[in-house]
């Protein structure tokens, strides 16, 4: 995942703080303004962070500040306002929807309104959170970002659902030494076939099933979960 440095005033609007600047680009959450920083370093990254450029046309309206309710639901799997500026997760007034993933050609929010539970549209991206050589699999954003704020840091990787993209299993070839697929309870099954998959590939990777999500464990109990598989 791209490291978030800080906020700066965007060239674009003339926004004093929304213009988020990254390692690799810099981004504004008032006009949308985008704009990659041309290293080396950034071109590897957007790779395994993007699947493919296109016109940002999702049109939501971000801010900051998130409401009591969504606060409240992001607190009870320990993820703090800090966690959200340091991710990016930030609210949208007129869909009263908390964004937890907004990329050019890409977004995934939380649904506090009428309708389905999460809203999302685009290309799915590959998303880490965390740099360790071990990468934890999970299906949704907040495990990820659980997963790697635990004491032993893993690499959290949320699938945006529950299926495994062929670029992912590329990128683990090349990035990772281990691997552990936890998904949620009921797909179980999947995560089996997932790391058998894996298995057959010549990657070191388990599964972990657990009667809850991820992500509605402690991040010390995290650690304590994958220190007893290993």
């Amino acid at each position: 995942m791209s490291k978030f440095i800080g906020h700066i005033p965007c060239p674009s609007c003339g926004s004093k703080d929304n213009l988020a600047e990254y390692d690799d680009h810099l981004f504004c959450f008032g006009c949308k303004y985008w704009k990659s920083k041309n290293t080396i370093e950034g071109v590897r990254r957007r790779l395994l962070t993007i699947d493919e450029e296109c016109p940002n046309d999702l049109n939501l309206d971000l801010v900051l500040d998130i409401p009591k309710e969504a606060m409240q639901w992001l607190l009870q799997y320990e993820i703090t306002s800090k966690d959200c500026e340091t991710y990016h997760i930030t609210w949208c007034p007129s869909r009263k929807a908390l964004v937890l993933v907004y990329l050019p050609h890409y977004y995934q929010a939380r649904n506090f309104n009428d309708g389905p539970k999460y809203l999302s549209k685009g290309n799915k991206p590959l998303l880490f959170y965390g740099n360790s050589d071990t990468i934890v699999i999970v299906e949704d954003v907040l495990s990820a970002i659980k997963v790697s704020k635990s004491n032993n840091s893993y690499t959290g990787c949320p699938l945006l659902g529950s299926s495994m993209p062929l670029k992912l299993t590329e990128t683990i070839l090349e990035r990772f030494k281990k691997v552990w697929v936890w998904l949620d309870r009921d797909k179980a099954i999947d995560a089996v076939k997932m790391a058998r998959n894996l298995k057959q590939k010549g990657i070191d990777a388990d599964v972990i099933i657990t009667d809850k999500d991820p992500k509605e464990y402690s991040t010390q109990e995290i650690d304590l979960i994958i220190k007893d598989k290993q």
